[in-house]
């Protein structure tokens, strides 16, 4: 009695092929009008490679204690800055840096949609007032008018997509918005601003270094601590040096930002396809759960 007979099951999958037209086709023109209906999305990417500092000089070797002892920071053996790129980038800090720039705050969180011809963003009118620069949207209990950077790391995380390669030098930074042009233009604006961040960080650390060892060097009493203060001054000054005359200080372009022509997203095709698919065998259960259960309990209902 469990057993399904094939013939069975054709014929009434045949006898309900109506319905299943039916149903199969008002999901394929749902899952069609839905595509068509979803806003087109461009991706910039860059591929850079993380440059590590200069070999430690060999002079330098031994130095460790003396440079802890006065609180500065000796450079490693070609010492690797992967994980400060990622995580500064990953940062809110970084964000909220970001966000100080001009038009960058609306373009993430009140953008309405993008005219071709005029290669311009059009600006959501109940949330972003563009002709007077103010945010009109109804504040919340704990969210004001304008969005804080918080409220935006979400939306930042989630345009702004960070690989790194097998070899930990190599990373690519991907920037997705409906706006082809913003979103090159933002993802320079991220690439140069790690590296202005990081090159003043450095900067102002060996300064700061420098400033130290150089009132420290007439107060050292042995000949081989002036020798080692001196080491250590000089390592800060290379420091100093490549801060200043390095374009790219920590990141370096291979593959520069671009201004995308094919859209990333949405796949309508995929969208159109899956849905239909989903359509047909949703049409395909109810036929076969009305013919074996439905049906089948009538009976009893009425008795």
């Amino acid at each position: 009695d469990d057993e399904i007979d094939l013939k069975e099951l054709i014929s009434v999958l045949w006898r309900g092929k109506i319905l299943i037209i039916l149903i199969t086709s008002v999901f394929a023109l749902c899952s069609i009008l839905y595509a068509l209906s979803l806003t087109n999305y461009y991706k910039s990417e860059a591929v850079l490679i993380i440059q590590r500092t200069s070999q430690e000089p060999a002079s330098l070797a031994g130095l460790g204690g003396l440079a802890s002892m006065t609180g500065i920071r000796l450079p490693t053996s070609g010492e690797d800055k992967s994980m400060l790129v990622l995580e500064t980038l990953k940062s809110r800090a970084f964000l909220k840096h970001l966000l100080a720039f001009e038009n960058v705050l609306p373009s993430i969180m009140a953008v309405k949609s993008y005219d071709h011809q005029s290669k311009e963003i059009s600006f959501d009118p109940e949330v972003y007032d563009a002709d007077s620069g103010t945010w009109i949207r109804e504040p919340t209990k704990n969210q004001q008018s304008k969005p804080s950077y918080l409220e935006v790391y979400e939306t930042y995380l989630g345009q702004v997509l960070i690989q790194q390669d097998a070899n930990p030098d190599l990373i690519s930074i991907s920037v997705e918005h409906i706006s082809p042009i913003f979103a090159k233009e933002f993802l320079d604006l991220i690439i140069n601003e790690v590296n202005e961040l990081l090159r003043s960080k450095d900067l102002q650390e060996s300064s700061d270094a420098i400033a130290f060892l150089t009132s420290e060097i007439p107060k050292a009493s042995l000949i081989t601590m002036q020798e080692a203060t001196n080491l250590l001054l000089q390592s800060k000054l290379e420091t100093q040096m490549m801060a200043k005359i390095s374009t790219d200080y920590i990141l370096k372009i291979i593959e520069p930002p671009f201004v995308p022509e094919k859209k990333s997203k949405p796949q309508r095709a995929l969208i159109s396809i899956l849905g239909t698919m989903v359509g047909g065998v949703l049409a395909l259960l109810w036929i076969l759960i009305r013919h074996y259960i439905l049906d089948g309990i009538k009976p009893d209902l009425g008795s």
